[in-house]
């Protein structure tokens, strides 16, 4: 370049021709539009975004001299503002590139490589001539990762901090009329050194930009301030105002309900501190009663309106209040991802977020790992939710660890980046929490940024988790007010509040990782946190799958994750992490977490009697009704409605709903409580379920036929057929083969239609879960992954017109190894029962920390076997460890239907605690599965081998066979990808086990399946 700039290398300029950091506002010419705070709709705001001329270059030594007089857009492309270029991925502007700890550079900072990618952006803008005497500002809301801007070819300013606000003063340099703005992007800079996040690596103006027209004498910043006394009951509110001269200023607040309840004028020169209000029994805000008032100033012909919210948060002995409450945070963790604008988050994409959150009871977000969208906080002001503002700061990249963090050199970019986000987010009183950055180590950086953060504000409390790094497990309170922790077992988080050696509250800023298949230890750490009052709460990670949309984008999106674009160095899949997918479909993770933190917890006395207790701290349940249902083997036998539970916060309430359970001989019993909205709210219409609970009660007795001998007797006696190859079995309509050589089950034929297509065999392989991860080598070196089968003996024990009765003893085994297992099956083969397979297994564990995937028999069913039915924990996929939003029940559906479509294939849809389960023909000929014990059933049209071997969910191949799979039991599902291992109590390593399940051929419309339940 001929412009000799060199800033996106040099710590001392951080910021050239930039103005000071300053609280987020957007001022109107009216009263009424500040109020409503769409900012298209003040002639103050013109917005910069849409389509702007871009040339992509591989170096910015490329670029040419862009003010000189020769330069021209010729040959230069189309590109959308806001959007990271990365994502035109048909375009050749680089690719995006997907890495959780090391930089995609060499690490010698500040110094960048020599071939640093770059865009340029060029668009013309119009200054009206209503505006051309005003001050005008230019705003940049988030660039990647530094830019140089010139604005009619005079250079106008410099800056990064990718995810922080920039505004330029442009007064001087534009004028009445046309004027041209040139932006030159850089994909690196010496910031990009502190945000190593774990995220897509991309680039670009990613957020909003536009001018702001303001008078010569305006309002600069605005610090609101609400002081409450200690019962809550008065409240003082104050705004310290920095103008840019002298004015006049007009304030006045109005309440939640509409009224004004003060306002007034006063004059201020410069800096100044307006008292506006004194309020007796303010309405307070919270996440479940988000009341804000509504400031407006005027100076001039400008309103500006702001939420103001009267809340306290403080720590008293080792716990944290909010409005004197002992508040639980039920969080997530959310980057901004959008799976074809990249890092761009539109207001409708944000707003939906929020609503997805509110409708699982979520109330708290961590911005991980950097500030949001300004929108971003204003929409968590008005509908109630909790923030861990983030700095913009991760350097997790750097050896040795504490390289940036201790370096006093890197002082002020780390100051900085705090400074610019407590000063743009100060009046959100959503934010409870200061985030110092995430991953980046501890040193003297941290302390002066917690020192100037306590110096500017302290409403709110400092967080850290890098605080206790480098062996100081109990924090440290230079630095930070709670003791923040990421995936520590639930066991460790007791025994943390209990040990009075550790001072600070305890939240766990990252827990329950929800990659693919999961999260499986919810239930555990939920109830570690309601019964420790010390343990504040603690946020998922993370809320969405972040991911790259290529393909149809818009009609059916291919989506991807690290490497697929020959990204290098990548992290492969740990992006898709989420609890909903890239397009904001719910994951079962998400239905699983909105069960954990209901806003509501029920036991249950005896039978037909509860005891509701509300989990709120300020609402009451008046907006929640209990529908209920009792149930016999599945079906409804009462049911009722409490329409409005009307339970305190925090109080109990105890509500018979029968008196006694009907008197039966056998059967099962479920009470089925559904909590749901008796209002609409934004998130939800009434009627929608917030949460559910279930109690089930099974009566057993022994039944007894009453038909005389003429009923119990076989119909069709059973004919053993021998030959040198197979016994082949039959009885009635059913024709059983089990192979002499193979020992297993050959065929099954009923009514000459074939129902298997290959032989029923045991399975031990499940297609491993993310969760897997940590395991999965040592699962492949046992041989579990390619064990075949080796039959000893296949013989005849017992033949008569009842039964036949054949024992096969088998192992299974993979080359190299030792043989895994041991085992015998008795095939006991009857004209009423179909035939029952009992599995007699010896598993010699290699070591004791060695798990297993799975145990049980796999069938394969002939095209056509689609519908498929069960009496199980349904109707989404539950797992041992997985099945909070799962209820017991009777739940149909098709094999199709049966399946979550992860971005990264797996196991899926199994449902655990089956009694029975059925896979038919729209014909209804098929088979009824029943065991001794619940057992865990599966059936889809992808094969455990299909899933393991493909990469992509869009590389799956639908197989027009059904395969089937009856488990005796599967390994859980936890969050080991990142987390804890697997809780000890769900690990699968039985040695020595019997599984029986019985195998029937039927038309299902001329079968009981609780009868035959009963009979197994």
């Amino acid at each position: 370049m001929s412009l000799n700039l060199n800033y996106h290398q040099s710590l001392e300029h951080l910021h050239v021709g930039c103005e000071t950091p300053r609280a987020y506002f957007v001022p109107f010419a009216c009263e009424n539009g500040a109020i409503h705070k769409t900012r298209g709709q003040s002639p103050y705001f013109k917005s910069l975004c849409g389509e702007w001329d871009f040339k992509y270059y591989k170096s910015v030594n490329d670029v040419c001299d862009v003010t000189g007089e020769g330069f021209t857009t010729d040959g230069f492309e189309k590109i959308t503002v806001p959007m990271c270029w990365q994502v035109l991925t048909d375009r050749g502007y680089d690719v995006p590139n997907y890495t959780n700890i090391n930089y995609p550079i060499p690490v010698d900072p500040p110094f960048v490589p020599d071939e640093n990618p770059c865009g340029l952006y060029v668009r013309d803008f119009t200054v009206p001539a209503a505006m051309a005497g005003k001050k005008i500002y230019l705003n940049f809301e988030g660039v990647d990762s530094a830019f140089y801007v010139w604005v009619n070819d005079t250079f106008a300013a410099y800056s990064q901090v990718s995810h922080l606000t920039t505004e330029i003063d442009v007064t001087a340099l534009v004028h009445e009329g046309k004027n041209t703005i040139k932006v030159l992007v850089l994909k690196w800079s010496d910031g990009s050194y502190l945000e190593d996040q774990d995220k897509w690596r991309m680039s670009g103006i990613f957020r909003e930009v536009y001018l702001l027209f303001r008078e010569e004498t305006h309002i600069r910043d605005i610090f609101v301030k609400c002081d409450l006394n200690d019962d809550f009951t008065k409240a003082d509110f104050t705004a310290e105002l920095s103008l840019t001269g002298a004015a006049e200023v007009g304030y006045k607040l109005i309440c939640p309900c509409g009224e004004v309840v003060e306002e007034g004028t006063t004059t201020v020169n410069g800096d100044g501190v307006i008292k506006f209000a004194t309020l007796d029994n303010p309405k307070l805000w919270s996440d479940e009663i988000p009341d804000l008032y509504t400031l407006v100033l005027s100076c001039g012909e400008e309103y500006i309106a702001l939420n103001v919210g009267a809340r306290r948060i403080e720590i008293q002995n080792k716990c944290i209040f909010i409005n004197g409450k002992l508040v639980k945070a039920k969080g997530v963790n959310r980057h901004d991802s959008h799976p074809i604008l990249g890092y761009a988050t539109p207001m409708d994409h944000m707003k939906r977020d929020i609503m997805i959150m509110k409708a699982h009871n979520v109330n708290m977000v961590r911005t991980s790992h950097y500030p949001n969208d300004p929108r971003f906080y204003e929409l968590c002001d008005k509908y109630g939710i909790y923030l861990c503002d983030e700095t913009d700061i991760e350097t997790h990249g750097t050896y040795p660890r504490e390289m940036l963090s201790n370096d006093p050199a890197w002082e002020e970019a780390y100051v900085d980046r705090a400074v610019r986000m407590v000063e743009r987010d100060k009046n959100h009183p959503s934010v409870i929490f200061w985030s110092l950055g995430n991953e980046s180590w501890y040193g003297c950086n941290q302390v002066a940024m917690t020192k100037w953060i306590r110096s500017r504000d302290n409403s709110r409390l400092v967080h850290y988790e890098g605080a206790n790094v480098g062996y100081c497990p109990e924090g440290r309170p230079d630095i930070t007010d709670v003791n923040s922790h990421m995936y520590p077992p639930p066991d460790y988080c007791v025994e943390y509040c209990k040990d009075k050696k550790y001072t600070m509250p305890l939240f766990l800023c990252e827990y329950c990782h929800a990659m693919g298949n999961g999260p499986g230890d919810l239930r555990e750490y939920w109830d570690a946190i309601e019964s420790n009052k010390e343990f504040f709460g603690a946020c998922v990670w993370e809320f969405t799958d972040h991911s790259v949309a290529i393909g149809d984008k818009y009609g059916d999106p291919h989506y991807t994750y690290g490497g697929d674009f020959g990204d290098k160095p990548n992290d492969s899949k740990f992006c898709l992490d989420g609890l909903v997918y890239p397009d904001r479909r719910v994951h079962t993770g998400l239905l699983e977490l909105k069960q954990a933190i209901m806003p509501v917890k029920v036991r249950e006395i005896k039978p037909g009697t509860i005891v509701v207790k509300s989990r709120r701290y300020f609402k009451e349940l008046d907006d929640i009704s209990l529908a209920w249902t009792l149930k016999l083997d599945g079906k409804a036998v009462r049911s009722g409605v409490v329409p409005s539970l009307g339970i305190k916060p925090q109080r109990e309430r105890k509500i018979t709903l029968f008196d006694a359970l009907p008197e039966v001989k056998n059967g099962i019993f479920t009470v089925d409580l559904s909590f749901r909205q008796n209002a609409p709210t934004e998130w939800a219409d009434a009627g929608y379920e917030v949460g559910m609970a279930q109690f089930v009660h099974e009566i057993k007795a022994d039944e007894k036929c009453a038909g005389g001998k003429a009923c119990c007797a076989p119909l069709y006696p059973v004919v053993l057929e021998e030959t040198c190859k197979s016994y082949k079995i039959t009885a009635g309509e059913s024709e059983y083969v089990i192979g002499k050589a193979s020992g297993m089950i050959e065929d099954i034929c009923d009514n000459g239609e074939h129902l298997i297509t290959r032989p029923i065999v045991p399975q031990i392989w499940r297609a491993p879960i993310d969760n897997d991860m940590r395991i999965l080598d040592d699962w492949k070196f046992q041989g579990y992954d390619r064990a075949i089968i080796k039959c000893y003996s296949c013989e005849l024990v017992e033949a008569n017109e009842e039964k036949a009765v054949i024992k096969t003893a088998f192992s299974m085994g993979a080359a190299l190894k030792n043989v895994i297992l041991r085992g015998e099956i008795v095939y006991t083969v009857t004209a009423k029962n179909g035939i029952n397979a009992e599995y007699t297994v010896d598993w010699k564990r290699p070591h004791e920390g060695v798990t297993y995937p799975r145990f049980g028999v796999r069938l394969t069913m002939p095209e056509g076997s689609e519908q498929m039915g069960y009496f199980g924990y349904g109707p989404m996929e539950s797992y041992i460890d997985k099945n909070l939003a799962a209820k017991l029940g009777e739940f149909h559906s098709t094999v199709t239907e049966n399946y979550e479509p992860y971005v990264f294939p797996q196991e899926n849809s199994s449902h655990f605690g089956c009694r029975w389960a059925e896979v038919h023909t729209v014909a209804g000929h098929g088979f009824l599965f029943t065991a001794g014990e619940p057992f865990y059933f599966n059936a889809s049209h992808f094969s455990p081998e299909q899933l393991d071997k493909m990469d992509h969910h869009y590389e799956l191949v639908r197989e027009p066979e059904t395969t089937v799979n009856i488990d005796y039991k599967q390994s859980g599902i936890g969050s080991h990808s990142c987390g804890p291992q697997l809780d000890e109590k769900y690990r699968f390593n039985e040695e020595h086990f019997t599984f029986s399940v019985n195998i029937k051929p039927m038309f299902a419309a001329e079968v009981d399946p609780y009868k035959e339940m009963r009979k197994a």
